[in-house]
């Protein structure tokens, strides 16, 4: 965890999410793939700290994980973006702590970057409307405009047209990580056509989420995307057979891969079911797991997230 005892401004969490439901509906003429998927907002976060520079530079530090700390980074990106819009002539001073395996379909890097703009802009005290951030997020990546609210929502186009859901039921997941990156772009170009010809399986999840149905939501799920990513990684078919053999005695309901992997999630009863679930994925199965809650929506207020007396 970031010391809090150091000089940090601002100190939040950027949580993780799940798909529960993700369809590929067809190729965009930008090039992007029309989808229609459920996001939920759960507990493992990134955790990053904040403080201004009076010399305009934006410097990152990440630690957890090696990722680009210059100008290729979101977070980076995120704070250059705002300073050639809003004319702002101070830097930021950034850490990182990765908790979120990278490429792992979890959106970390997408989180990262939204919850960027939400402290940014309290720390550089700017004035915009909540739309406007949202297409700042747009432009920084599919995923990144759910980010900005949080909790479940639906997201449409190519993620990037959020409609938030209420969920009833406060829903425990266990996270099965091999830490192994797969490539969305590869993913995506080995989805079939005939896919889009499904009936709408969000409906189904939808009514699940209404009623806090966890055993009608375990049934109803679905992804378009993991066919094709155990089709292209032998590695990761291999763990899904391996996860569904140790999963299933347990009475585990469903092991779903989360967007295109290389994450898989197990839907279970609660946190004991859950913690027990976990521990046997770790022993039998050799791969780190999370247990996680899903998280209800912080809806723009970096308050919400940070790390201290106020927890999510």
């Amino acid at each position: 965890m970031i010391d809090a005892n150091s000089r940090w401004e601002l100190l939040v969490r950027a949580p993780a999410k799940i798909n529960l439901s993700l369809e590929v509906l067809g190729t965009r003429p930008d090039g992007f793939h029309e989808i229609r998927t459920i996001m939920q907002a759960v507990s493992l976060c990134d955790e990053i700290g904040f403080r201004r520079r009076a010399d305009g530079q934006a410097r990152l530090e990440c630690v957890g994980a090696r990722l680009p700390e210059g100008e290729d980074n979101l977070i980076v990106r995120a704070a250059r973006l705002l300073q050639r819009r809003y004319g702002v002539r101070a830097g930021v001073e950034v850490r990182l702590r990765k908790n979120i395996p990278v490429g792992g379909g979890l959106g970390g890097g997408s989180s990262d970057c939204a919850i960027a703009l939400l402290a940014l802009r309290e720390l550089w005290q700017i004035e915009m409307a909540p739309a406007e951030l949202g297409g700042l997020a747009a432009q920084l990546g599919s995923d990144a405009p759910f980010f900005l609210r949080g909790g479940t929502a639906l997201c449409e186009g190519r993620g990037e047209v959020v409609t938030p859901i209420e969920c009833a039921a406060r829903m425990w997941y266990v996270l099965m990580m091999p830490g192994a990156p797969v490539s969305t772009a590869a993913v995506y170009n080995a989805v079939e056509s005939a896919l889009t010809k499904r009936p709408d399986a969000s409906k189904n999840v939808l009514k699940a989420l209404e009623t806090g149905d966890v055993e009608r939501l375990a049934q109803c799920v679905r992804n378009d995307l993991e066919a094709p990513a155990l089709r292209l990684n032998a590695g990761l078919s291999k763990l899904w057979r391996q996860l569904k053999e140790v999963s299933e005695p347990l009475g585990v309901r469903r092991v779903l891969l989360s967007g295109s992997g290389s994450t898989f999630f197990a839907f279970t009863g609660g946190e004991d079911e859950a913690t027990g679930v976990a521990q046997a994925v770790q022993t039998y199965c050799n791969v780190p797991c999370a247990v996680v809650q899903c998280l209800p929506p912080w809806k723009g207020h970096i308050t919400t997230l940070t790390i201290g007396e106020k927890r999510l």
